[in-house]
């Protein structure tokens, strides 16, 4: 196991094509406003079946959004770009759990390479 900050903890590696993981953190602490980041690097291993879409990079090359293309989901998107909790990618991105991703929607993956991002909790009252 790798710690990474706020003590948060995935296996030491990556799976399938991933060197190592990165992982999306989303919490708070002592009745603060949620916050999301990034630990780790996100690497894109390659177009795939359910995970199509176009990734947009920062002038420093990191990889910042993804526009979702038909077909994609959370799970095969967060495999492609070795996020170890791909399936946080809605919740990141403000959308409750049932919905689904529509293709053309741009989701922020790493929140720290997005000038001005804000994480919205999907699940406050």
């Amino acid at each position: 196991m790798t710690p990474r900050p706020n003590g948060t903890y995935i296996p030491g590696g990556g799976f399938g094509d991933c060197a190592e993981s990165a992982y999306i953190h989303m919490g708070s602490q002592d009745g603060q406003a949620p916050t999301a980041s990034l630990s780790g690097k996100l690497v894109d291993t390659g177009v795939r079946e359910f995970a199509a879409g176009t990734p947009t990079l920062t002038e420093d090359g990191l990889i910042a959004t993804y526009t979702v293309a038909p077909g994609d989901t959370p799970a095969a998107i967060g495999d492609r770009f070795c996020i170890w909790n791909g399936m946080s990618l809605t919740t990141l991105n403000g959308i409750p759990g049932s919905t689904a991703i529509q293709p053309g929607q741009v989701l922020v993956l790493d929140p720290a390479a997005v000038p001005g991002f804000v994480f919205d909790y999907p699940y406050d009252d």
